[in-house]
């Protein structure tokens, strides 16, 4: 595979760097739930590849486009959790900053969003833990093996390990994706419920003459 160049890591991340700082100084709130979207999403990625690149850095040197030089384990999981992650958490930062501001309802702030985020962060680890522990469990079980062209391109102790990594970055991207749909959709919801709660709330009675005193004369 042919290495990846230089200007395909420097490029994304002087733009990633970019976009944060014009989220952040800008007046538009949905350029500020994209970055926020991004940073959150990029440091997901950082740290499950450091897993990653521990079980199988091959899997970053192999199978992916190599980075000319970039072999340690940490460096492989901060690069590749970076440009896997930057654009997607920037287009999900984006979604929900439209759900949250697009119509006249009430738009939703930005620090409503950090328990929904974490949510999801959380859906997308335990989906990629439970993936990478039964993908192991039944390689194991069932003697599964690479086809003898894959297998040389690592060492045989990784050959299950590259399996395994390759299943639960899977499992976390269809996680990340159909749990942003649904992020958008609890926001939209949410905007709902507020903007008709006012109206659903029943008038107060007005107290009439004859009620307000229990001593009157009848």
């Amino acid at each position: 595979m042919e290495p990846l160049p230089w200007y395909s890591v420097v490029v994304p991340a002087v733009a990633a760097v970019g976009f944060v700082l014009v989220g952040w100084l800008s007046s538009s709130a949905r350029l500020r739930f994209a970055a926020v979207g991004m940073v959150v999403m990029v440091g997901y990625g950082v740290l499950m590849d450091q897993v990653s690149a521990r079980l199988c850095p091959e899997y970053f040197t192999v199978f992916h486009p190599p980075i000319p030089g970039l072999t340690d384990p940490t460096l492989l999981g901060i690069a590749w959790g970076f440009l896997g992650a930057w654009w997607g958490g920037y287009v999900l930062g984006y979604a929900a900053g439209v759900a949250a501001t697009v119509g006249p309802r009430p738009p939703l702030p930005l620090r409503e969003l950090a328990r929904p985020l974490g949510v999801l962060l959380a859906a997308v680890a335990g989906a990629a833990a439970v993936t990478g522990f039964n993908v192991a469990r039944h390689a194991d079980l069932f003697g599964v093996t690479l086809d003898p062209s894959v297998g040389a391109m690592l060492p045989p102790e990784r050959h299950r390990a590259a399996l395994v990594v390759a299943c639960y970055h899977f499992a976390a991207y269809v996680t990340a994706a159909a749990g942003s749909v649904v992020l958008c959709v609890w926001i939209g919801r949410t905007r709902k419920s507020r903007h008709l709660r006012p109206a659903e709330m029943p008038p107060c009675p007005n107290p009439s003459p004859s009620s307000s005193g229990s001593n009157e004369p009848r």
